[in-house]
């Protein structure tokens, strides 16, 4: 995957985010903020180029209203308002208290995306970024405390709730992988990559190479085949109200279904 020429420096749109529209006033940020970065490696380097194409590309397409994420690059670890996130118990992971995005490379280098510094699998470590920068619009937008109150007023359907909140952040990648396409920058390969790394990290994949028995009542993320479909979605549709539709199959009983039953589809 082809990086852009890096920006000398992006629109931050600072004031108050209720949607995916806003209110107000404008700021420059010419440095983004990085904390607790491992040395400088290629793929840490490439890791923070790539948060940085996001916040710039987001920050447009939001307009009036947008926050940047704050980006931490760490070997394995780091603090945020929500803990410590670290490679081993969480891997990458964004908290919206403190708009904070982590992420170690020491995830990346394992064997679930098993990047280098070489470039290997460097779409696979982009789609990653791109799905954590879901939630931070999910934050944004208001989604992400809406998401909260449903799990607080209904705890039986928490996983179910959590696993259509991580699929709309697929979607969203979905949505900025496609643009990269547009601007002829996915290399041969680039996107096997991402649908990979997908299938690697469903939830019924997860437990099968756990050597546990797959039961999609503790599902918390979803089904590779659904986070491969909705990261189609909105790599397809370039459509944010097309990603929101996973919250209606979540009302109408259809994502519970394609959770339980792969033959759904």
């Amino acid at each position: 995957m082809r990086l852009p020429a890096p920006p000398a420096a992006y629109l931050v749109i600072v004031a108050c985010a209720a949607s995916l529209s806003g209110c107000a006033a404008l700021e420059t940020e010419t440095t983004p903020s990085y904390a607790s970065e491992e040395s400088k490696s290629r793929l840490a380097g490439f890791t923070r180029d790539i948060g940085v194409e996001l916040n710039a590309y987001w920050g447009d397409a939001w307009g009036s209203g947008w926050k940047p994420a704050k980006i931490k690059v760490p070997k394995r670890a780091a603090d945020t308002a929500c803990g410590t996130i670290d490679a081993d118990e969480t891997g990458p992971a964004y908290c919206g208290d403190d708009r904070t995005m982590v992420l170690p490379a020491a995830f990346f280098r394992d064997e679930i995306i098993d990047a280098n510094n070489n470039g290997r699998n460097d779409a696979a470590v982009a789609a990653v970024i791109g799905h954590e920068f879901g939630h931070h619009l999910q934050t944004l937008s208001g989604i992400e405390k809406q998401v909260d109150k449903g799990i607080e007023e209904n705890p039986d359907a928490a996983n179910l709730i959590s696993v259509a909140y991580e699929l709309h952040a697929d979607c969203l990648m979905g949505i900025w992988m496609s643009s990269v396409d547009d601007q002829k920058r996915l290399e041969p390969g680039d996107l096997d990559e991402v649908l990979v790394a997908l299938e690697k990290i469903g939830d019924d994949k997860l437990s099968a190479d756990a050597g546990v028995e797959s039961d999609p009542a503790e599902f918390n993320h979803g089904t590779s085949t659904q986070r491969q479909l909705w990261f189609a979605e909105g790599f397809d549709t370039q459509d944010v109200d097309a990603c929101n539709k996973v919250f209606d199959d979540l009302f109408d009983g259809k994502l519970a279904k394609e959770t339980r039953d792969s033959n759904a589809y």
